[in-house]
């Protein structure tokens, strides 16, 4: 079995059969990790082709996480469409004595870079990349507890040709109401949707860390800022992402509609950043908060409208 077929087997998210779901994707996660854990890499991994597009691939770490990242990067070198940078961006106060893995440090002779800076929390696999963008380049964003499908980048890549002013992700959450008519927890919104599939959307919440392409300006000018970032969103880029690109007047669409669940890296999550976002409602928080202080891209948002 080859990583190909894995994803081909995978269920997509959303779609449940009692028990067998659950089977199906353990079965293959466990597979999806020991290929991984295998595979040797033996030849610079990114790309050595002149081309149009420069594709910057990049992701952050910490601390809980930092031995298995390794994983999450193998993936991205292992794709059919080489990036022609690799960054995994850390920042220098949680690891004081820059000691690092071995199994991460072996990779940057294949081309990875290991990039130390200030924390900005998830922020960081964007932040720092897109302030120095150049027009033909697009900033690949991915998160070090997912192990990506072979064809993620292409994808992506092939979806920005279409186009190349949007914002591409893998998977992304459409706007939800309850029954009474409010606004559900951003978190629970509509994995499978219609929207953004055909038609650029506004709509969407869009996974940075799922393979989430961001095009040159198409962030408005507060992603710059890390005091906006640290009073509005600090804990959820996801949720920045949406209001950035909506502020900017930048549509976001997916790569298909039927997004397969992803495969994780076994160990990674025992830290799990995003349960107090949807559980304890800080995603409800701080949609209010940037709501107030962009009521701009909050319409574009709720009316998918210019």
């Amino acid at each position: 079995m080859n990583r190909k077929l894995i994803d081909f087997l995978k269920l997509p998210e959303a779609f449940r059969i009692p028990y067998f779901s659950g089977l199906l994707y353990r079965i293959l996660n466990k597979k999806d990790n020991k290929i991984l854990q295998k595979t040797k890499i033996t030849e610079n991994a990114l790309n050595k082709e002149k081309r149009d597009i420069i594709v910057t691939a990049s992701l952050t770490s910490f601390p809980a996480r930092i031995e298995y990242v390794y994983l999450a990067i193998k993936s991205i070198m292992l794709q059919s469409y080489k990036p022609d940078h690799i960054f995994l961006w850390l920042a220098e106060e949680q690891f004081p004595d820059k000691k690092l893995p071995k199994d991460l440090l072996d990779l940057q002779q294949y081309g990875l870079e290991i990039k130390w800076c200030d924390d900005l929390y998830g922020h960081k696999k964007y932040y720092y990349c897109i302030k120095e963008q150049k027009p033909n380049e697009v900033v690949i964003t991915f998160d070090d507890d997912i192990l990506y499908p072979v064809d993620c980048i292409k994808r992506l890549i092939e979806k920005h040709k279409q186009y190349p002013s949007c914002l591409i992700c893998e998977r992304a959450q459409a706007v939800d109401y309850n029954k009474n008519g409010s606004l559900k927890n951003p978190g629970c919104w509509k994995t499978i949707s219609d929207v953004g599939v055909k038609t650029p959307s506004y709509s969407l919440n869009p996974s940075p860390g799922g393979g989430c392409l961001i095009p040159y300006n198409g962030f408005y000018k507060d992603a710059f800022s890390k005091e906006k970032i640290r009073e509005l969103a600090y804990k959820n880029d996801d949720l920045w992402y949406m209001f950035m690109v909506a502020e900017q007047g930048t549509r976001i669409i997916k790569t298909r509609k039927y997004h397969k669940t992803f495969s994780t890296i076994e160990g990674s999550q025992t830290v799990q950043m995003a349960f107090e976002n949807v559980v304890g409602n800080r995603n409800m928080v701080v949609m209010e908060e940037l709501k107030n202080a962009y009521p701009l891209a909050y319409n574009r948002i709720i009316t998918d409208k210019d």
